[in-house]
């Protein structure tokens, strides 16, 4: 079989790596791809062992045929989809990727689709980020599954030793403070190397309802990574399979915070009326069986969305509920990836959701408050409210340029350590508001906020 040099061909080829993870030797490859051939394509394909030889250094086959062959051979072997475009080839086709946008029944196939997701994730940085768009309806099936409980559960073992998810949990709340601190494009890579290593693991291990909640935690952290990353499409597909997880394991409480996430990014992303949709889900599948500490969560999320949606009098209700759940918690009754939340991010929501409203004094009221209350180690969530504070300041009826300036100032100063996409976003809408002030002070502040509002590429809400 011919084959065509890749250009350049790196000592180590993608297709190489793939075949050392999946312990094949060329001639054992090449035989598995023939017998492939003669099964599915009624065609005697004559592969040897050295053409496979040549695909390990670089070189790709000529016929889209037996790229698609060959890269189903690598899938089979590895337990995962691998498509020939993830080696460097091209293939027979070129329909819509739709890898992890759906919910599988079988705990098995959910694992499989995200090795594959997190191996093409780990292999490609710029995987579902160009060309690829967020599909707000592709939430619409996990989210019915999850409601209707049609997912098959994982058995729960009949003798209890260590904590399968013990070592998982660890290590994602570790990700998640130098996530706060520092934002997440340093330890993207590495979260998703520790998934995909933890998802082929557990497909090869004993499941169970402890580890599959744990998979679960790590994979809607991954989703929060590549979303406030701007890698929208990818974020989705790891909120998807995040939620499927979490309904294998029955955990409801997880299961209500990964539909909280989607509700998040659909109104991040400009689909206001889904996000609402989300956001109630949310409420319906967890909150009769979650912590209180995760009731206010859910409660935030949907005060925020019905915010968006100019819903006042539901928006207060929503922050009536969040405060009531947050007086009852005793900051210790619920899971640990709830633990951050606090009477900060309580006061925190309701300046975002007022300022929403078009309500600027009450918005600075509470985010003065969220400033006393807040931790210095959440830098995102601090530098997100001070621009929204300098944001209620100008939105006066008279507007406060100095006060502005001043948490505008403040915010820049947080940013600064971070890489967050949505921070970013923030202070961009910020920098254009003040715009309309045209004053030697505002210069100033443009000046010192262009590094961080003129460094990333412009968002683009719809990859």
């Amino acid at each position: 079989m011919s084959n065509t040099s890749s250009g350049d061909p790196s000592p180590t080829t993608q297709f190489e790596r793939l075949l050392r993870e999946a312990g094949v030797s060329d001639t054992r490859f090449a035989r598995q791809v023939n017998a492939r051939a003669r099964h599915q394509r009624r065609i005697e394909l004559g592969l040897a062992r050295t053409t496979v030889g040549h695909w390990r250094r670089g070189m790709r086959p000529r016929d889209p045929m037996v790229a698609e062959l060959a890269a189903a051979e690598i899938s089979a072997a590895l337990g995962y989809p691998v498509r020939p475009v993830d080696l460097g080839w091209r293939g027979e086709s070129y329909e819509r990727d739709d890898l992890g946008l759906s919910s599988s029944n079988a705990p098995t196939e959910t694992l499989s689709t995200l090795a594959g997701l997190s191996g093409r994730d780990m292999r490609r940085r710029d995987l579902l980020h160009d060309g690829t768009a967020f599909i707000a309806s592709a939430f619409a099936d996990p989210v019915l599954s999850s409601l209707t409980g049609v997912v098959d559960r994982v058995a729960r073992p009949e003798s209890t030793g260590a904590s399968a998810g013990a070592v998982i949990r660890d290590m994602t709340e570790t990700f998640r403070r130098l996530d706060a601190k520092f934002g997440g494009d340093e330890i993207r890579p590495q979260v998703v190397a520790f998934l995909h290593d933890r998802t082929r693991a557990a497909r090869e291990g004993r499941p169970s309802p402890d580890l599959f909640s744990a998979l679960a935690e790590l994979t809607q952290f991954s989703g929060w990574l590549a979303q406030d990353s701007n890698r929208q499409a990818l974020a989705q597909r790891y909120y998807i399979q995040a939620l499927s997880l979490a309904e294998h394991a029955d955990d409801a409480m997880l299961a209500g915070r990964v539909l909280s996430a989607m509700s998040d990014q659909a109104a991040r992303l400009g689909h206001p009326r889904q996000s609402l949709a989300l956001a109630r889900a949310a409420l319906g599948r967890a909150v009769r069986h979650s912590s209180y500490a995760v009731q206010a969560m859910l409660h935030d999320k949907h005060a925020w969305a019905l915010a968006r949606n100019r819903d006042e009098a539901g928006c207060m209700e929503a922050l009536d509920k969040m405060d009531r759940a947050i007086a009852r918690s005793d900051g210790d009754d619920g899971p640990s990836w709830a633990g951050h939340y606090n009477a900060g991010d309580v006061a925190e929501c309701h300046g975002h959701c007022l300022l929403l409203l078009g309500r600027a004094r009450p918005a600075e009221t509470k985010l003065l408050e969220a400033r006393s209350l807040q931790g210095a180690a959440r830098a995102r969530t601090r530098s997100y409210a001070e621009a929204d504070l300098a944001l209620a300041y100008l939105r006066r009826p008279t507007p406060d340029l100095e006060a502005a300036l001043e948490a505008g100032y403040r915010a820049v100063a947080v940013a600064g350590q971070l890489s967050s996409s949505r921070v970013t976003e923030k202070l961009r809408e910020l920098d254009r508001e003040l715009d309309t002030h045209p004053t030697v002070a505002v210069r100033e502040w443009h000046e010192r906020a262009r590094p961080l509002v003129g460094a990333a590429a412009c968002a683009t809400a719809a990859t």
